[in-house]
């Protein structure tokens, strides 16, 4: 379907499902991320947007993120991309369980047998053609041969609702002219970071994204912060 004004454009499909459903082709919605929630993951993701050059997912700089379907229908698949960012082990172990910073703080509230290990978050996405994991050749837009190459960041909890992020100085001092960030931290504030991304963001009920779809990442908590060179951004408990 469309209309003569390409801003007003409707696609229909059922490639998000099964259940037809109906979009401004144009249209670029904003992912905001929950600070409330998962404060390092968020400042993790707003300083790898603002210091480095691509910007993954800025509005102000005109650099939307893409998106790519955990399907992979380019021929990669956002696991595809996470294996090259945060790699596996041979023992089936996660990076930043064997790699991560040691003072990576994990939450001390879930039991023995719920643990919250250390986790390994990117940024740009591995959902998204923006990863620095996808190759050029599958329309990867910045990629790299490994996730050492990335800003290198660990989170640490000071108390409950105060984290903060720094550089991991275990690595190469950083350069701003990466063109990704990985980060040792919270397996929970990693993966709570983006659970309601594929829910309800991206889903049949709301933008019914499909792959190559563009959309912007925000994060109004840090608004106040600049984009000025500097490594200290200080945002107060909601």
């Amino acid at each position: 379907m469309g209309n003569s004004t390409p801003d007003f454009d409707v696609r229909c499909d059922v490639v998000r499902s099964s259940t037809p459903g109906c979009v401004f082709d144009a249209y670029k919605p904003t992912w905001v991320m929950n600070f409330k929630k998962t404060p390092v993951a968020v400042a993790h993701a707003w300083l790898v947007q603002t210091k480095l050059p691509n910007h993954p997912g800025s509005k102000s700089a005109g650099k939307p993120m893409k998106f790519l379907p955990q399907l992979g229908t380019a021929g990669w698949t956002p696991n595809d991309s996470r294996d090259v960012i945060c790699p596996t082990n041979p023992d089936s172990t996660g990076w930043a369980t064997k790699y991560g910073n040691p003072d990576t703080t994990t939450l001390p509230e879930f039991t023995p047998t719920n643990k919250d290990p250390k986790s390994c978050d990117e940024f740009a996405y591995a959902g998204s053609y923006n990863s620095a994991g996808m190759p050029d050749r599958f329309g990867g837009m910045n990629p790299v041969a490994s996730g050492d190459e990335c800003l290198q960041t660990y989170g640490t909890r000071y108390a409950p609702g105060v984290w903060k992020l720094y550089d991991d100085t275990r690595f190469a001092a950083p350069t701003y002219k990466e063109v990704c960030g990985r980060s040792s931290m919270s397996n929970w504030q990693n993966t709570q970071s983006m659970k309601p991304f594929g829910s309800t963001f991206s889903g049949e009920a709301n933008n019914r994204l499909i792959d190559g779809d563009e959309y912007w990442v925000a994060f109004p908590e840090f608004a106040h912060c600049g984009t000025e060179d500097k490594l200290t951004c200080t945002v107060p408990k909601p």
